[in-house]
């Protein structure tokens, strides 16, 4: 089977990309930000979050994660605290669920990840493919897209790496 890795910042239109690339037919399309929602709500995550960053456990049990994002989106140190926590989590659930979409006969599996490369996923991957777009059209579409300020906007745009 085939292993694509679909990267890019946010708002460059990698779901665009993910769209015609469903077209295909035979392609499992893997998408790495749901892929970790669901583990950063697990049990053992969500618990690790909030050792991590206090102050983020909503009542329900849940991370807030727009006061969590304020907090990492703002201080790149604690970003790179999140990763550490987070990452490896998502890293094995998406392998499994490659292996999966291969055992399933698929003969191509798309792993949309904004952060491949951060992630160590880009080692998972046969080919690479990655979407770039001029930040202030960038910009724009996460405004519109998550109803963010333009200052949220800014801090997601700088939180990522340079598309170089």
């Amino acid at each position: 089977m085939l292993r694509i890795g679909l990267t890019g910042p946010t708002g460059s239109g990698k779901s665009t990309v993910t769209a015609l690339m469903r077209r295909w037919g035979g392609v499992a399309i893997l998408d790495a930000d749901t892929i970790a929602h669901g583990v950063n709500n697990s049990p053992a995550c969500t618990a690790a979050i909030a050792a991590a960053f206090p102050g983020t456990r909503l009542p329900d049990g849940t991370i807030d994660r727009k006061a969590l994002g304020a907090i990492v989106f703002s201080r790149p140190e604690e970003l790179s605290r999140l990763v550490g926590i987070t990452f490896p989590l998502i890293l094995a659930e998406c392998e499994a669920r490659m292996d999966a979409a291969e055992a399933a006969g698929c003969r191509a599996c798309v792993l949309d990840a904004p952060t491949l490369f951060e992630s160590g996923a880009d080692r998972e991957c046969d080919y690479v493919v990655s979407v770039t777009a001029p930040r202030q059209l960038r910009r724009e579409r996460i405004i519109q897209r998550d109803r963010l300020t333009e200052e949220e906007a800014d801090q997601r745009i700088n939180a990522q790496h340079d598309e170089e």
